[in-house]
């Protein structure tokens, strides 16, 4: 296969050559050949303008001769004689026997008014001559001779008088245009004759060659036009007209064979491609000669060039031909030169950090599996810098990246192992260090820490460093590189909440982390296949104890795992994006239970929990009306509770789907209230009616007289806000009792009721009914 290209490369050059070759070999033979053919074809017009003269000449010599024999009759007394006396039978046997003797096809004898005295055309003796004009002419010039058409016939008239003692008559002869008379022609002007009449239809009347050999088309087309040579594959051509009475009835046609007249030009061809043959086979060799010298150094740069894609570092080939060969080889060496600069430049590129200099990711993954290759040990350490992201707001882009180039400056310097050291993306960096154990890697990380975090001046400001640290062993705790960077990950989170922001990896570490994994794969089909359920936990009023509405709260038996907190798969779900879907399933199941307590005449309010990325959508108002349509004109059944945290995650949008929900009628209550991060200026620009105090704060109120305090405050704060307050997390009567007394609206908790399926509602709201009056909890009042 390594021949095909020098081969072709060869044979094109080969080709080309000879093709030029050839082309100016052929263009010279055509100029020639063209300049021949025209040259013998104008020699054959020449020797048809001799012939043409030689057949006029023999037309005449004969006329002259043909005028002098009638003449000799005319002549004859005895003639003369028979004519004056009216002898018809001896008229006629003198007409047919010099008739017989000059060949003549027609003789007639006329009186001088043109009437006949004899014939042997069978005409009536005593009729006008059929050839009136000529006799005419005849008359005026004292003799004639022309081509005249006479029963289908072409003849040559000739037209004497015969005069004497007062005697006046015309003697008449005519000769057939026939073969014979062609022939004749023909053997004396050395082309073949062709005799045509002119009518109707053109016909022969004569030929010197087979009727087979006439080419009866051309001389038909041809006949139209003015003299002049034609031609067609087998002759030259040149018609003449013979002289006649008005219109010419007849056309001489003189033949030239092709073939003879264009010998010369052929033997000439035949040696002009015996020369060209000789040429191009000299050409050949000279061709094959200089392409091989030409070809031999382009093929060693070839295959050098081919060798450069596989080394770099192939030694060129020896060029002996100077000029162009040598031209490119050294354009060759320095295109080398220039790729083996920027794969150098490509490769530092691929393996190090742009910015502080350091291996990247890429290069200490190369180092890593080297390790892991040989089986040695080592330690991986992973350094976070979480405050460059705050460096990087508050001061600009440009002082973060010094700060990077200077802790990166500092790392190396501390850790003093080239090549060991890189920056992986961000603001983290992993390190491989010796190895070591417990304790001893533990105070190598906090060595390592505070020699990190010592102030570094940039730009004259001095900068504090706080650095996360996480560590694990090879290949013990980690025998990948995907194994590695995933434990470093989960160790280096834990490092970001530890109090020393120092973890080291702890076997089993990341199997949370797969279960997560796991859960939010697991999340989408249960949302979509309805897996998960919901369950109900009443609300009440506290001034009457009455069973007023539920909160929906949304439940989840994993196949594998079992119950799964909603504190644990709901954070996932946000994190996931799956939050928009969980929260269209809600609305669907709570919307078909309510329909369902209905029918059964419990008639309730429903609260439904909503996420930040819920308040972010901007269709949600839309998807409730649809869900809800049951309860259209009641919309005030429905609550929405938000918590304070989703509500400042983007407060704009929040507010604009808050207010759009309050539009349709519903309620909007703030959830988990105290354990957020609001003002109370953005408090009041919300459309809320509702508080839900959080339970951290009502668990232990019976016990907590902080809780107590802050609890009553929060009521007392609300109600001067014009809000409604609802309290969850109450699990005794003294709690119940503290919270009535200070004016709490709503009641939520384990003491009146723990969370439950829907289907259980009606029995439990009976069996409560009669538990709140045993507890004394409806004592007086209405229901609001």
């Amino acid at each position: 296969m390594a021949l095909l290209p020098e081969t072709g490369f060869r044979a094109r050059l080969m080709l080309a050559m000879l093709a030029l070759v050839v082309l100016a070999s052929a263009s010279v033979a055509a100029v020639l050949m063209y300049n021949l053919f025209e040259e013998e074809k104008a020699r054959a017009e020449e020797q048809l303008d001799v012939a043409e003269r030689v057949a006029n000449e023999v037309i005449d010599a004969r006329t002259d001769l043909l005028v002098s024999n009638l003449q000799i009759v005319s002549r004859d007394f005895g003639l003369k004689s028979a004519i004056a006396s009216r002898d018809i039978p001896t008229i006629t046997s003198a007409l047919e026997n010099h008739s017989a003797r000059a060949n003549a096809d027609l003789a007639m004898i006329t009186d001088e008014e043109g009437k006949l005295i004899a014939n042997l055309a069978d005409l009536e003796n005593g009729a006008q001559v059929p050839f009136g004009a000529l006799f005419r002419k005849a008359r005026q010039e004292g003799s004639v001779s022309a081509v005249t058409r006479w029963r289908d016939e072409v003849h040559q008239i000739l037209m004497v008088p015969i005069e004497g003692g007062g005697l006046k008559a015309w003697l008449i002869a005519g000769f057939r245009l026939d073969d014979d008379f062609a022939r004749l022609i023909a053997d004396l002007t050395a082309t073949e004759v062709v005799f045509q009449t002119r009518g109707k239809e053109y016909r022969i009347l004569g030929a010197s060659l087979p009727d087979s050999e006439l080419p009866a088309s051309e001389m038909t087309s041809a006949s139209q036009t003015a003299s002049g040579m034609r031609e067609n594959n087998k002759f030259f051509m040149r018609s003449m007209r013979l002289d006649g009475i008005d219109r010419t009835p007849a056309r001489i046609w003189l033949l030239k064979d092709r073939a003879s007249a264009l010998s010369r030009y052929y033997a000439l061809i035949l040696e002009m491609a015996i020369v060209l043959a000789v040429v191009l086979a000299v050409a050949s060799g000279v061709v094959l000669v200089t392409a091989r010298t030409l070809g031999r150094p382009i093929f060693k740069l070839s295959r050098f060039a081919q060798a450069l894609g596989q080394d770099r570092r192939a030694a060129p080939p020896e060029i002996r031909v100077p000029g162009e060969p040598r031209i490119l080889l050294r354009s060759l060496l320095n295109m080398r030169s220039s790729i083996l600069e920027h794969e150098q430049r490509i490769e530092y590129a691929a393996t190090h950090d742009s910015l502080t200099g350091l291996p990247n990711w890429r290069a200490i993954k190369e180092r890593l599996q080297h390790y892991l290759d040989n089986g040695e040990q080592a330690n991986v350490i992973a350094v976070n810098l979480p405050d460059i992201k705050t460096i990087n707001a508050m001061l600009g882009f440009r002082f973060g990246d010094e700060t990077l180039i200077a802790s990166a400056l500092r790392l190396n310097g501390v850790l003093l192992r080239p090549g060991e050291l890189a920056r992986t993306g961000g603001s983290q960096f992993v390190a491989i260090l010796p190895s070591l154990e417990g304790r001893g890697l533990h105070e190598r990380l906090s060595w390592l820490k505070e020699r990190i975090e010592t102030s570094v001046e940039i730009f004259g400001s001095p900068i504090q460093i706080h650095v996360d640290l996480a560590a694990l062993s090879i290949p013990e705790q980690g025998n990948t590189i995907d194994e590695i960077q995933r434990r470093l990950d989960l160790t280096l989170e834990r490092a970001s909440h530890a109090a020393d922001h120092i973890a080291l990896y702890t076997p089993g570490g990341d199997e949370e982390h797969l279960r997560e994994i796991q859960l939010i794969r697991d999340l989408s089909d249960a949302i979509q296949n309805r897996q998960l359920h919901l369950n109900y936990q009443p609300k009440v009023t506290m001034d009457t104890g009455r069973f007023i509405g539920v909160e929906a709260l949304v439940r989840w038996h994993h196949p594998e795992f079992g119950f799964i907190s909603p504190e644990e798969f709901i954070p996932l779900a946000e994190s996931s994006g799956q939050t928009l879907l969980l929260t269209e399933l809600v609305m669907t199941m709570a919307a078909e239970d309510t329909r369902e307590w209905r029918s059964r005449g419990l008639d309730l309010k429903l609260a439904i929990n909503l996420s930040a990325l819920d308040l972010t959508n901007p269709e949600l108002p839309e998807k409730v009306q649809g869900h809800f349509q049951h309860l259209e004109g009641e919309m005030d059944r429905l609550t929405f509770e938000v918590t304070e945290s989703a509500v400042m995650s983007d407060t704009g949008a929040a507010l604009r789907t808050l207010e759009n929900l309050r539009a349709l009628g519903a309620t909007i209550s703030v959830d988990d209230f105290g354990t957020g991060h609001s003002s109370l200026a953005q408090l009041r620009q919300l459309p809320v009616q509702e508080l839900k105090i959080d339970k951290s704060f009502v668990l232990n109120m019976n016990r907590e007289e902080q809780d107590q305090l802050i609890v009553k405050s929060t009521i007392d704060l609300a109600h001067g806000l014009q809000l409604r307050v609802c309290a969850e997390g109450i699990e005794n009567l003294e709690s119940w009792k503290m919270l009535q007394q200070w004016g709490c609206e709503q009641a939520q908790g384990f003491f009146m009721g723990r969370p439950m399926p829907g289907a259980d509602l009606p029995d439990w709201a009976n069996r409560y009914e009669q538990w709140a009056r045993e507890q004394g909890l409806n004592n007086s009042g209405d229901d609001e």
